[in-house]
């Protein structure tokens, strides 16, 4: 007797919910990271400048300026 019902199926849509939500974070991150890119060539912004006009937060800002 279990205790506990294994349903397979809800499994595994959560997994792949999950790994849904993983994928979204990462293309906002790269979308991010291009908009900052492309704000320093074309309008000549410092890296700070670009993230301050994309309203990006100051907590945030220091995980971009790592990936720049």
């Amino acid at each position: 007797m279990c205790l506990t019902e294994y349903n397979e199926e809800e499994t595994m849509k959560l997994f792949k919910e999950e790994g849904r939500e993983e994928g979204r974070e990462e293309g906002r991150k790269e979308t991010s990271l291009q908009n900052i890119r492309t704000l320093m060539k074309n309008l000549q912004f410092s890296a700070e400048q670009a993230m301050d006009s994309l309203n990006i937060s100051p907590d945030e800002q220091k995980k971009y300026i790592s990936m720049l």
